[in-house]
């Protein structure tokens, strides 16, 4: 039994059998967002319109107050006046507002005003806001001066019925108006968000009709030149690649076969004499046995050629190489270019950063290809530059050269320059693939140009120590 602590699956909410599309979720998003902004200015302008209501009632309430305080105090040859002149709050007590005078002795000796509620008698208060007989009020209460005398205490009360009443309905009218903008959000976020995204849906309508078969389709475009329509130009780009690759990997898969299916040929066709004469003949049982092997090692390599191509990048161990002694150490061990002259001009002390298996597999190719075409006794050169940052690695020869068509095509997996002479020369096409492969791995370019009169030319530029980039 596990005594872990329990963990528990915490699942989005969803309505059962209800997909929630893009067009809801930025119509729900929409109202979300303005009903967030309608409620932060109906809070602003309720609080705003409370507070002045409320200011404007506690100004006339002072200055009421004030004035009665002043009318009392107007007093002559030092003579106090009398709280019970009743010209003190004649023409002085404005509507909604109470005020009340009491005598020393807590008496009340006049009260005017329409607030009807009992004013608790105080000497010094507010003003603030009290709850008077169930009545929330503006309260106040004043000692009253004469003559330098105290003579009586002035309460007094500014009813606040009005700014409720006022804030009530104010209230009413932001609600009304929240959930009309509730409305018309939810109409106009749904009309317009399909709008919006009617173009989407048109391009999800093409891309699910498209099918493997189905690729040099191409989604229409409205030429706007927005995001929708920018999306369009970029899957229709992604198609032509898949459309390329696709070709390239059918093409690839059928030269395969065919390369594939020659070999097997043979080996079936030696294994079936065997299997009817081969035991009365000892040397049809070795020749048999002979070519088995040759076809066995060729068709060996053809897919160890084809997995390397297959592989998704090539994993390269960099290390600081001299160059000119690479070149040589990789055609020192190739027998067949004793048949040749081969000419070296390699400059000394040019270093790189790069794979040593990889780049001396590099030279062998081009030099093989070189092999394949250039009659005995023909020249190969080698030559070695630094041009631009980069090492440049040459070889050429005097052999017949490529057909002006096949320079772009040489490096294709399979290509073949002349398939008249392809059984006659060995090999399956996959060599300047894997070269071109090798180059692009260590950041480098490889291009073939023809020679005057007659000849060929690979050219190889690697970034020199310390400027590689990697690209596959």
């Amino acid at each position: 039994m596990s005594y872990g602590p329990k963990t528990r699956k915490i699942r989005k909410f969803r309505l059962p059998g209800f997909k929630w599309g893009l067009a809801w979720k930025i119509t729900l998003w929409y109202i979300l967002l303005l009903l967030l902004t309608v409620f932060i200015l109906s809070a602003i302008t309720y609080w705003g319109n409370s507070q002045d209501l409320h200011k404007e009632k506690k100004q006339v309430l002072e200055t009421t107050v004030s004035r009665v305080l002043g009318a009392l105090d107007d007093s002559t040859d030092g003579q106090a006046g009398d709280i019970r002149d009743p010209e003190a709050l004649n023409d002085n007590v404005p509507k909604g507002v109470t005020i009340q005078l009491t005598s020393l002795q807590g008496n009340v000796v006049q009260k005017k005003g329409n607030v009807q509620v009992q004013l608790p008698i105080e000497r010094q208060a507010g003003p603030e806001v009290r709850n008077l007989d169930g009545k929330d009020v503006y309260y106040i209460a004043r000692p009253i001066m004469s003559g330098g005398k105290l003579i009586g205490t002035l309460q007094g009360a500014a009813d606040l019925e009005n700014v409720e009443l006022a804030e009530t309905v104010l209230l009413r009218q932001l609600l009304w108006l929240c959930g009309s903008a509730l409305l018309l959000a939810f109409l106009g976020g749904l009309f317009l968000s399909r709008k919006v995204l009617a173009p989407l849906a048109e391009l999800n309508r093409e891309i699910s009709l498209l099918t493997a078969n189905d690729l040099n389709r191409r989604l229409p475009l409205r030429g706007s030149g927005d995001e929708l329509d920018l999306l369009g130009q970029n899957f229709n780009h992604m198609l032509q690649r898949l459309e390329t690759s696709f070709q390239q990997q059918k093409q690839f898969v059928a030269n395969a076969s065919h390369e594939l299916r020659t070999p097997l040929m043979v080996i079936r066709g030696h294994a079936d004499i065997l299997q009817r004469w081969g035991a009365e003949d000892p040397v049809m049982v070795r020749d048999s046995a002979t070519a088995m092997i040759e076809e066995t090692t060729m068709m060996t390599k053809l897919v160890e050629n084809l997995l390397t191509l297959a592989r998704e990048e090539l994993h390269l161990n960099l290390v600081l190489l001299n160059m000119s002694e690479l070149i040589i150490e990789s055609a020192r061990d190739l027998p067949f270019l004793r048949s040749f002259t081969v000419k070296y001009d390699l400059l000394p002390d040019i270093e790189l950063r790069g794979d040593v298996l990889y780049l001396k597999q590099l030279i062998r190719i081009i030099l093989e290809n070189a092999g394949k075409y250039v009659p005995p006794g023909g020249a190969i050169g080698i030559y070695l530059q630094n041009i631009d940052n980069n090492v440049r690695i040459v070889i050429e020869d005097n052999g017949p050269g490529f057909p002006p068509d096949a320079l772009e095509l040489i490096f294709d997996r399979f290509y073949r320059v002349d398939e008249a002479r392809s059984r006659e020369i060995p090999g399956h096409g996959l060599g300047l693939s894997i070269a071109k492969r090798i180059v692009y791995a260590h950041g480098g370019k490889i291009w073939a140009e023809n020679l005057e009169p007659h000849g060929a030319r690979f050219c190889i530029d690697l970034p020199s120590k310390g400027e590689m980039k990697l690209k596959i």
